[in-house]
């Protein structure tokens, strides 16, 4: 079997506190609290680039397990690359000193990503027969705001992941379920910033339309996460952890209500970290490693937002 060995994360040390948001954009006392759910970012420093948050993430991986410089797979989940091209993946392959005799390349997903990262190491490593792998993952969307942007400046945050992935590993990775609506493409998007920029357009910053995701929540992934726990054999009795993406307070209240969990069985760090997009599950599991207790026999994965796509999985404990 293929599982995760272990997990590491990096946050950049500049902290962006509900004061400062609510002062800048003139929000009501208690309202970031209670409705975004965030009471503090983390922003990049100018100078610093999707490679080098993964370096510092993978600084913190190595130190405790020199094996995950020998590997053969790194995939890396962005959709803020350091380049246009090359690969970033392979941008970290040569920074990190990893083998030359390995496959690289990088994952196009935001919210769902690391879910559908983590599935397509599995099977990578499955095929080729690949005994270790890196799944990285990090976006950046501070560099991509609208400072006066009221619906996506308190809530996304900066940071990084890197997650090992071994043949025996004790968390083992099961079956997921994927979907994909891109009727509603436009929902998460940064106009003018591709091949489909119109001639005199210029790059916009990120735009975000939060009814679409709400629907996308209410209408698709409560069924998605019920199908993923039945594909894998489990009841949702069975699972004793849900990670989910932290998306805000209120789209992870609305989730729980609808499939009837209680607080003590959906750990989150929203509060102190904020939304960031493909590493806020891994960034939650490397605190749930950094206990040094064991994992939750079984923990479900699901990520939801950009695309519209949303990815689930189940995690078992030998």
């Amino acid at each position: 079997m293929i599982g995760i060995k272990d997990v590491a994360g990096y946050l950049p040390p500049q902290e962006v506190r509900n004061a400062d948001v609510a002062d800048a954009l003139g929000f009501k006392p208690g309202f970031l609290e209670n409705k975004v759910g965030v009471q503090r970012r983390r922003v990049a420093a100018p100078d610093e680039s999707t490679s080098d948050m993964c370096e510092l993430a993978f600084a913190d991986l190595v130190a405790r397990r020199p094996e995950a410089r020998d590997v053969g797979l790194l995939l890396l989940c962005t959709q803020n690359p350091d380049y246009k091209l090359p690969h970033t993946s392979s941008v970290l392959q040569h920074r990190l000193g990893l083998p030359k005799s390995m496959l690289a390349f990088d994952v196009s997903l935001g919210c769902s990503g690391y879910v559908a990262t983590l599935v397509t190491a599995k099977a990578l490593m499955h095929e080729l027969g690949i005994e270790r792998s890196l799944v990285f993952t990090c976006d950046p969307y501070t560099k991509v705001l609208a400072p006066d942007d009221k619906s996506t400046v308190p809530l996304f945050s900066d940071g990084a992941s890197v997650t090992l992935i071994e043949r025996g590993a004790p968390l083992q990775i099961g079956r997921g379920t994927f979907g994909n609506d891109g009727s509603l493409f436009e929902t998460l998007i940064i106009p003018g910033s591709g091949t489909a920029r119109k001639p005199g357009e210029t790059e916009q910053p990120l735009r975000m339309d939060g009814r679409n995701i709400f629907a996308m929540l209410k209408n698709e992934v409560p069924e998605s996460i019920r199908e993923c726990v039945a594909a894998n054999g489990y009841t949702m009795d069975d699972v004793e952890s849900f990670v989910f993406h932290q998306a805000s307070a209120w789209l992870l209240k609305t989730l729980c209500a609808d499939l009837k969990l209680p607080p003590e069985r959906v750990p989150s760090n929203l509060e102190s970290v904020g939304n960031t997009v493909s590493s806020s599950i891994p960034l939650l599991l490397a605190d749930m490693f950094a206990t040094n207790a064991p994992p939750p026999r079984v923990m479900l994965l699901s990520g939801f937002g950009v695309g519209l796509a949303w990815a689930s999985v189940v995690l078992t404990r030998a």
